[in-house]
């Protein structure tokens, strides 16, 4: 797919891959939309996607600004670690919205030719205090995975790895202290073009898994 004049909407744009996405596209002359939450942050959008009515708000005034989308690329996300115990309900509600809802109803809603799922290896895995992370990868991957079958070519989902940006519970300065000490993390730049690659692969496949040493729950890595 040649993403020249493709109409894109990117959520996360604000992101470490996300801001990375947003210059490679850019310089691919897509016609891109960004989404962020941060308005102190240049966005196309701003708006909170765990928030039903505003993110319903948000699909309104979308759909009257462009009349179709060629690619919604889903990369916001949040990740709240704590123990059963600390979780609140309001923990659940908002991880739940915005990892796993907000791309199901842009995707049922705005109904692109393509949808690009970005989620987490954490959808293998069983971790002490990522009950609530991980399961929301694991739904948004059997939710993608599930539409991939049923609207063939419409949904990917990439599973990443552990990367060198913000996201997670080590800021980037402890993430970078750990590379050091000899941790192996996902470049983000790189990742961002792999999800360039996938994107202008007429033949993609439905998953995708990015990792450098990946766990064996993983399986192989799939190079676009």
């Amino acid at each position: 797919m040649n993403l020249a004049n493709k109409t894109i909407l990117l959520t996360g744009a604000t992101g470490g891959i996300g801001s990375l996405l947003t210059s490679k596209l850019t310089a691919a002359k897509a016609n891109l939309i960004t989404l962020g939450r941060d308005p102190n942050k240049p966005a196309s959008y701003h708006t909170d996607l765990a928030n039903p009515t505003s993110r319903q708000e948000l699909i309104k005034q979308i759909l009257s600004d462009y009349p179709s989308l060629d690619i919604i690329i889903h990369a916001a996300g949040i990740g709240i670690y704590k123990s059963l115990v600390d979780l609140t309900s309001e923990d659940w509600y908002q991880s739940y919205e915005l990892n796993v809802f907000a791309p199901l109803f842009l995707a049922q809603q705005l109904h692109p030719q393509l949808n690009l799922v970005l989620g987490s290896c954490s959808a293998f895995q069983h971790t002490p205090e990522r009950s609530l992370y991980n399961s929301t990868k694991a739904a948004l991957r059997a939710l993608t995975l599930c539409l991939a079958q049923e609207q063939p070519g419409h949904f990917v989902h990439l599973a990443l790895d552990s990367t060198l940006t913000a996201f997670g519970p080590l800021t980037l300065a402890q993430k970078q202290a750990k590379q050091k000490d000899g941790k192996i993390y996902l470049d983000p730049s790189w990742v961002s073009d792999q999800i360039i690659s996938i994107l202008q692969n007429d033949s993609r496949d439905t998953e995708y898994v990015l990792s450098p040493d990946c766990y064996p729950e993983c399986g192989t890595w799939h190079k676009p």
